[in-house]
């Protein structure tokens, strides 16, 4: 098989729903009999060497494991609560369905962060269920009849994968996550935090001074490295730096600033910011009530 996206692998049942649009699987309950294993690795190694974020589904009537790539580099695999090796499930599953969902890295990371946590067993029918999700993040897998169907929701809505809004009445699993956010994701939402706190009072000279301060706790920060840097008070990053590295980098720069311009963070004009996801991911729900 030369191409692993046929159109047979199309998931008919894929449909827009509320204002955000489904990103479909890339392959959605192919047999290891059409599409042997041997190009089913290949194709996932051409997709991880294109530096793509995934998530792998394969199962018989017993068993379903999934496999998990974050910006091309294989996170690992796991089973329920296990974490299994493709040697594993080459091993368990001779012959399987398989289905391939893209993923956002933010999402991947969650994914597999999250993999061991327990699920919420829900029950009704693809309407119904979706009502349940709203403003949930998550993982939703049905448990009935093949073709098992997997999805990735964010507030209430299916982003990523198989999922057929029609579907029967069947049982389902949610695992909630939260979200890891990418850089670029993280990087645009605190460039908006600090554009609100500059039009306050001046950054530039403050952060700099800061960052000095706090660069032997947090590298990122060495103005001389220009990994990060507020101009104008605008933010800009290397987009090299993890999120590992730059949130809390950030929150202690923005800790120490406010404190050094004696402001706190109820005196800024922060209220769509506050209703914005990353708020809670960002830690700055920690700075309310008091001045840094």
């Amino acid at each position: 098989m030369s191409d692993p996206t046929p159109p047979a692998a199309q998931t008919g049942g894929q449909s827009q729903m509320g204002r955000g649009v489904l990103s479909p699987p890339v392959y959605h309950h192919l047999s290891t009999d059409f599409y042997p294993w041997d190009e089913v690795i290949a194709d996932l190694k051409a997709r991880s060497q294109a530096g793509q974020s995934l998530l792998f589904q394969a199962h018989s009537e017993a068993v379903c494991a999934h496999f998990v790539w974050q910006a091309g580099q294989l996170l690992g695999g796991y089973s329920g609560p296990r974490d299994l090796n493709f040697a594993a499930l080459m091993r368990g599953l001779p012959r399987a369905r398989v289905s391939l969902m893209p993923l956002s890295e933010g999402t991947a990371a969650a994914i597999w962060a999250q993999r061991a946590a327990p699920g919420q067993a829900l029950r009704g029918t693809a309407e119904q269920v979706s009502g349940q999700l709203a403003g949930q993040i998550g993982v939703l897998t049905s448990m009935g009849t093949a073709p098992r169907s997997v999805s990735y929701w964010e507030n209430g809505q299916p982003q990523y994968g198989s999922w057929n809004k029609d579907g029967a009445e069947q049982d389902w699993q949610f695992v909630s996550l939260r979200r890891v956010p990418d850089t670029g994701e993280l990087v645009h939402f605190w460039q908006q935090v600090l554009a609100v706190t500059h039009r306050r009072a001046a950054l530039d000279e403050v952060w700099r001074q800061v960052a000095l301060g706090l660069a032997p706790h947090h590298p990122v920060l060495d103005p001389f490295t220009r990994e990060l840097t507020v101009r104008a008070g605008e933010l800009q990053v290397d987009p090299g730096v993890q999120v590992e590295e730059l949130q809390p980098a950030l929150l202690a720069a923005y800790r120490a600033v406010l404190d050094r311009l004696g402001l706190r963070l109820s005196d800024l004009p922060l209220d769509a910011l506050r209703r914005h996801e990353l708020w809670s991911v960002s830690g700055l729900g920690t700075l309310d009530g008091s001045r840094a």
